[in-house]
């Protein structure tokens, strides 16, 4: 018996009810715009995870018109997701493969363990969606000290099985945030119009279990690309507070489309300068399918108390929404003087008008002390 978790098209039911869609192999979507028909076999779609080795989450059949970046946040409980797949309820799940699938037009598909609640509550709605860089769930303060879990900003689908004995450690009480983020604007698009995302969690025994996988979310905020200064490199820095070297297994960068390349290297923890090309291990060129690199091509030794060194660098582009709306944001978010402005993509979550520089790393085992500037 396999058993999936196939998010219903409506929103705030109580979990028991939706957990009570587990045995189903599709929930109907309510609306004005019907999604694509169904195939017989939708070549993304993943096969469910057999019940008592994990379990399957699926989104529902998101609408993405021409001209919407559609950001949506959907939560549920661990513990209770995997009892309804065989798993126990009361106990820790051992996290070792993750797959995720997903249609073209995805921005990015994160996954985090929810922390401290401010705008951005289970409470008030298992599913929350925002368009257009309107909302809590577009809003990244409201999950600033959410630890990552799992990401993907590739095309089709990511297959990674962590080293032997690695896993990610989940409390039965914690609840998990989906975020996927489609966009159908000018830089990129949604073909079909509608998004849909797969992930599946596969565990393994706790006897197995050796080492805790860590994983790394850094952002840097302060990022400006303007026109008096087109083609900036911003540089930010996270240190590992730890006894004991680690293993650094997965990352990936995110920017937008003024980005042109994206590195991540090994660093000391103590120069003040970037560290030399031998100790890169990660590059993008790509700003919309950034490469996921992980193991086992991916396995590199941090020492004790060394830490990640990334950079960002772009290049000025003409806004596709006008100066005037990059002005706009510049002084509404940032507060910036009216002789200040200057055309600046600034640090936000839509793609046509504001830029991130976001590094994703995985490493074993995990620390608890990890500070990023």
């Amino acid at each position: 018996m396999i058993g999936r978790f196939n998010f219903p098209a409506t929103k705030g039911p109580p979990m028991k009810k939706l957990l009570a869609l587990l045995a189903l192999t599709a929930s109907a979507c309510t609306g004005t715009v019907e999604p694509p028909a169904p195939t017989p076999t939708d070549p993304l779609a993943l096969e469910p995870v057999p019940q008592g080795q994990g379990f399957q989450f699926i989104t529902q059949e998101t609408e993405v018109p021409q001209g919407v970046e559609r950001q949506d946040c959907y939560f549920f409980k661990v513990g209770e997701i995997a009892a309804a797949n065989g798993l126990p309820s009361d106990e820790p799940i051992n996290l070792h493969r993750v797959q995720i699938s997903q249609r073209e037009g995805s921005h990015h598909m994160n996954i985090y363990r929810v922390r401290t609640l401010l705008e951005l509550d289970p409470a008030n709605g298992l599913f929350q969606p925002n368009s257009n860089g309107v909302g809590p769930c577009f809003n990244s303060a409201n999950w600033a000290d959410w630890p990552l879990l799992a990401n993907t900003q590739q095309k089709g689908t990511l297959d990674w099985t962590y080293p032997e004995g690695v896993a990610n450690v989940i409390q039965p009480d914690e609840w998990l945030m989906v975020q996927t983020h489609y966009v159908n604007a000018t830089t990129q698009k949604t073909p079909q119009d509608f998004g849909k995302v797969w992930v599946n969690f596969w565990v393994m025994p706790k006897e197995q279990v050796k080492h805790e996988l860590g994983t790394i979310f850094a952002t840097k905020q302060s990022i400006r690309i303007c026109t008096k200064n087109p083609k900036p490199t911003f540089e930010g820095i996270c240190q590992i507070s730890s006894k004991v070297p680690v293993q650094v297994i997965g990352a990936n960068g995110h920017f937008h489309s003024r980005g042109k390349e994206f590195r991540i290297y090994a660093w000391d923890g103590m120069s003040y300068q970037r560290p030399a090309e031998t100790e890169r291990f990660y590059t993008s060129l790509t700003w919309d399918d950034p490469p996921m690199e992980r193991s086992p091509e991916l396995n590199r030794t941090l020492q004790p108390g060394a830490g990640i060194w990334y950079t960002c660098s772009y290049e000025w582009l003409p806004p596709p929404v006008g100066c005037q709306a990059l002005d706009a944001f510049d002084q509404k978010k940032n507060e910036t003087a009216e002789n200040k402005l200057d055309c600046c993509y600034t640090f936000g979550p839509q793609v046509d008008q504001n830029e991130h520089c976001n590094a994703f790393v995985y490493y074993y085992p995990k620390q608890d002390d990890v500070n990023c500037y």
